[in-house]
């Protein structure tokens, strides 16, 4: 702080804790017990008093951190200061990190007011018991927000310092720091990416894969099972948060020892989309016996390549639970898009050593005559679904079939040449036709099929949820289908 500052500087009233200019922090945060039944108002109101006689041309914003929709006691007495107070909850499903749409609020409000009122307006930060880590992570966020922070880590051990030590434990049973990093790392993108947040990708969540395995009973090994929290995509409302997969739990549940195995595949197959919260969690042999393993939270719009891949940093784990977890250990979340995977093909035919496959060279012209009098008024999603309502309702689906048929007599030919007896499979035929025709030429063809855990009028939940590309997709993978076997 320079000499002119000082010579400025208020000093907040008591009860207060100032973190950075004119953010203060109510220091029953920190307290472990709650004040006695009277005594809470008379706290407030002598705080609030000598605060607004020390800052008589400032406006005040106090912001909660609490569960429950019911009025809270701190708005019934700031209300009579015409003080707002805007409440937060303290975690999202157990885990003490907000959803990525609270944290942009958060962000949003506080720069807000605080740039407002000639530079006068202060921000009041409150929470109810158990509410001091989330408290913690949004101030946090802000540093790193504004730049006045650069080191997420050492940000959030700047921050739980001024609480007593060990008091972070007392409120979270998982250290909560490496999922709370992994989103002050999104907010950190926001100060070099000018479109923040991403777009929420809907995704399938494919498996879980350990490696390593964890010891989590006297047989150096674990059974885990796992349970997934977020929007329910396939439910009436996808804004709504609940648990959407979870395994059962059965005493026939497998269990891995270190010495017999070192990979865990756990298949899942769960859609999801925007925040997450997996939990991995040991089943003794009594079901009502369990002990969590890790948790992870993460959103969506930051998954690159699919694919997740933590280890026992990563993760958030009991206190002092670190010697069961093997230096490799690995956790490694999949992911696929929703309806990617493609339907059974045959595999590209190999000629002297070379891949020949895809469309020959012919089909390209052929192809520009057929669309030559077709005037594309718009693009994108309408574009692709006039294609396909086209398609199925006039003579564009004779010219397919026509083109089709005559490139069919042509690779015959070229067949014929070359000496490959190798069948022709119409676009037309069945899928279980396709596979079999591809299984009695000798090829042998990998098929896996989605499941998405609901029924097919579930299905158009997700489909709101696909991007301009799948719906492109649609339209080129009609014709292109033939020529890829």
């Amino acid at each position: 702080m320079s000499l002119l500052s000082r010579f400025f500087y208020k000093r907040p009233p008591d009860g207060l804790l100032e973190f950075i200019d004119r953010i203060y922090v109510f220091d029953s945060c920190f307290c472990t017990e709650v004040l006695p039944h009277g005594m809470y108002p008379v706290y407030l109101n002598g705080i609030l008093t000598e605060l607004h006689e020390e800052h008589a041309e400032s406006q005040f914003l106090a912001i909660n951190f609490r569960d429950g929709d019911k009025r809270s006691q701190l708005a019934d007495i700031l209300h009579e200061y015409d003080i707002p107070v805007i409440d937060y909850p303290r975690h999202f499903e157990g885990c003490p990190v907000l959803p990525l749409s609270l944290i942009q609020h958060f962000l949003r409000v506080c720069e807000h007011w605080l740039s407002t009122g000639n530079s006068q307006n202060i921000v009041l930060l409150h929470c109810e018991r158990g509410g001091w880590p989330s408290l913690a992570f949004l101030l946090s966020c802000f540093l790193i927000f504004k730049k006045l922070h650069s080191a997420e880590h050492r940000t959030l051990d700047i921050v739980h310092r001024e609480a007593p030590k060990g008091f972070l434990q007392l409120f979270s049973a998982l250290n909560p720091m490496p999922s709370q990093l992994r989103y002050m790392q999104y907010v950190a993108r926001r100060n070099i990416s000018p479109e923040w947040p991403p777009m929420e990708r809907a995704l399938s969540l494919d498996c879980l894969i350990l490696r390593a395995i964890p010891n989590f009973d006297s047989d150096n090994g674990c059974r885990p099972l796992i349970r997934i929290f977020g929007r329910n995509l396939l439910g009436k409302n996808a804004s709504m948060t609940d648990m959407i997969f979870s395994m059962p739990k059965k005493k026939s549940l497998r269990h891995y020892r270190q010495e017999d195995c070192d990979v865990i595949k756990i298949d899942i197959q769960c859609p999801v989309q925007g925040d997450v919260v997996l939990e991995c969690v040991h089943l003794d042999l009594d079901p009502e016996k369990e002990v969590m393993m890790f948790r992870i939270m993460f959103n969506t719009a930051f998954i690159r390549s699919n694919v997740l891949m933590l280890n026992s940093d990563d993760v958030d784990i009991l206190w002092g639970s670190k010697d069961r977890y093997p230096r490799n250990f690995r956790a490694e979340v999949l992911f696929c898009e929703i309806g990617g995977i493609s339907p059974p093909r045959a595999p590209t035919v190999t000629l002297n050593g070379d891949m020949k496959g895809g469309l020959p060279i012919e089909a390209f012209s052929a192809v520009q005559e057929l669309f030559n009098d077709v005037e594309w008024m718009e693009s994108g999603d309408n574009a692709a679904f006039w294609l396909l309502k086209e398609f199925s309702a006039n003579s564009l689906q004779d010219k397919f079939q026509k083109l089709i048929l005559s490139d069919m007599k042509e690779l015959s030919k070229f067949q014929a040449k070359v000496g490959l007896q190798m069948p022709l499979i119409s676009p037309l035929d069945s899928d279980e036709e396709k596979y079999s025709a591809a299984s009695d030429s000798g090829y042998s063809v990998d098929y896996e099929k989605v499941q998405h855990g609901g029924n097919s009028s579930d299905s158009e939940n997700i489909d709101r949820a696909l991007t301009t590309e799948d719906s492109e997709s649609i339209g080129t993978s009609i014709y292109t289908s033939h020529f890829s076997c």
